[in-house]
């Protein structure tokens, strides 16, 4: 690993600081960091990366030593159009589960789990038996078995893992209901996410019975929320369970985009009180966590003058009395996902960073030593580690890459309110007279559209972005179209 003592990196808190590191690792295209799972010899970075110069995602996959000096990077075999890390876990000592979902013209879009060990070598590839286009967010241990909870049409549901019974919930007639999180607190399985219905688009808290009641709805409890409001984790104290929620205020002049913390009662579901957070600026949540010292909320912040968005770190004791904060970044751009807490007290977050290794996205890891030591961190030396990958420089070939979009796929135009035609590089006999079919589907996974030939008709949908699918001699293709 390199360490590049020219690059500018700056940490600002409001008392003292103790010991962190920071690792970026990457290549030319962009590496979205999602989860961490540190262990006892190492932790796993765990991405999805958008090869540079075409469609082609894959999982990503960095393993760490104790040292922070990176082991092993490899991408995840698939012969799939596109896969996208989810969510990972440890399921044993040293063993990582990674949670993604693939796209394919054949089964549109398919729920993958990989076991991987700190040596890279592969265990066991699951696909749980789930339904048609089920978008998995989450794996939770419910009464005594894994399931897999995630986004079923336009409401949100679970899966057992094993026998594939399903638990649906939400989707009242005329909403859509979005997961982003979930767990389970004395036997209920919470969710959090959002539901739109018009031009609102509201935090939404859900309470699930084992046998698929609904213990609770709460729906919009943030007053301060304007028009749009969306919940994104949650976890468990000893007791209340604390809910991170993004919204943009109610003055339609403001542009700000704040958070606050929702708590609620562990049994009832009841809101019982709101932390508020920042009033002005660009700052988004992230991730909450729990820990025996305290509350540690994750968020992105635009509120430092000497960073650009950067990582900002909030410390709460039990009851929610705020305690201090520190915010980490680097000239450029940082954008935290998931912030995690070790065995050893560690508490580690995973996210991505523009401009360290290139002008793309890289994916990045920072230990904190532990909660206790926030308020020393700058009375010691912190290390930063920059790993330009040299794995992508074998993976740029795209010719040589199994899978999808071998050949370069686009639509003209792009975006589009009407037709849109399909291009390639492929000669043109084989594209423009070839009665090759095609797909199209929303952001939901649902199929919107299908047909033949070089012409999309996207008129009458929905504004968004879409996947349009397709194979034209045995050489598949994947084009993102967005729908004015």
């Amino acid at each position: 690993m390199r360490l590049l003592p020219f690059l500018l990196l700056v940490f600002v808190s409001e008392g003292l600081w103790g010991q962190a590191e920071f690792r970026a690792v990457g290549g030319p295209g962009a590496e979205l960091g999602k989860a961490v799972v540190p262990h006892a010899e190492g932790a796993f970075l765990v991405a999805t990366s958008k090869l540079e110069g075409s469609n082609v995602l894959r999982g990503y996959v960095a393993h760490f030593d104790a040292d922070l000096e990176v082991d092993w990077t490899l991408l995840i075999p698939t012969s799939s159009l596109q896969e996208q890390v989810i969510d990972a876990w440890s399921s044993s000592a040293g063993v990582v589960s990674i949670l993604t979902q693939t796209l394919d013209p054949t089964n549109g879009y398919t729920t993958v789990i990989h076991q991987l060990d700190s040596t890279g070598t592969f265990g066991d590839v699951v696909e749980p038996p789930t339904p048609p286009n089920f978008l998995p967010i989450k794996h939770v241990k419910w009464q005594g078995e894994m399931w897999l909870v995630g986004q079923m049409g336009n409401h949100p549901g679970a899966i057992n893992l094993y026998s594939g019974e399903e638990r649906p919930w939400g989707g009242v007639p005329g909403t859509y209901d979005k997961i982003n999180d979930a767990m389970v607190v004395n036997g209920v399985l919470v969710s959090v996410g959002s539901r739109s219905q018009g031009d609102s688009t509201s935090t939404a808290i859900w309470g699930m019975y084992p046998l698929g009641q609904l213990a609770f709805e709460r729906i919009d409890p943030d007053p301060q929320a304007g028009q749009w409001s969306e919940a994104t984790a949650l976890d468990l104290g000893e007791e209340v369970i604390r809910v991170i929620h993004s919204y943009e205020t109610q003055n339609d002049d403001d542009s700000s985009l704040l958070h606050s913390l929702i708590s609620l009662h562990p049994t009832t579901g009841a809101v019982t009180g709101i932390l508020e957070g920042p009033v002005s600026g660009q700052r988004p949540g992230r991730d909450i966590l729990w820990t025996p010292s305290g509350w540690v909320k994750l968020s992105q912040t635009d509120g430092f003058t000497s960073l650009d968005q950067s990582v900002l770190v909030t410390h709460y004791s039990e009851n929610g009395t705020y305690l201090r904060q520190g915010a980490w970044g680097t000239p450029f751009e940082e954008d935290p996902s998931q912030v995690v807490l070790h065995s050893d007290g560690s508490i580690w977050i995973a996210g991505s960073t523009r401009g360290v290794i290139d002008p793309s996205w890289n994916a990045f890891i920072l230990r904190l030593d532990s909660v206790g030591a926030f308020d020393v961190w700058a009375e010691s030396s912190w290390g930063v580690g920059i790993y330009n990958d040299p794995l992508f420089d074998d993976a740029l070939g795209l010719d040589e890459l199994p899978g999808p979009n071998r050949h370069h796929w686009n639509c003209t135009p792009n975006p589009t309110s009407g037709k849109t035609q399909i291009s390639s590089d492929l000669p043109l006999a084989e594209v423009a007279f070839q009665p090759f079919a095609w797909k199209l589907l929303d952001c939901t996974g649902r199929e919107v559209r299908q047909g033949r030939g070089t012409e999309v008709d996207c008129n009458g949908l929905d504004p968004g972005v879409h996947h349009l699918i397709g194979e034209v001699r045995q050489s598949p293709f994947q084009i993102t179209l967005v729908v004015e």
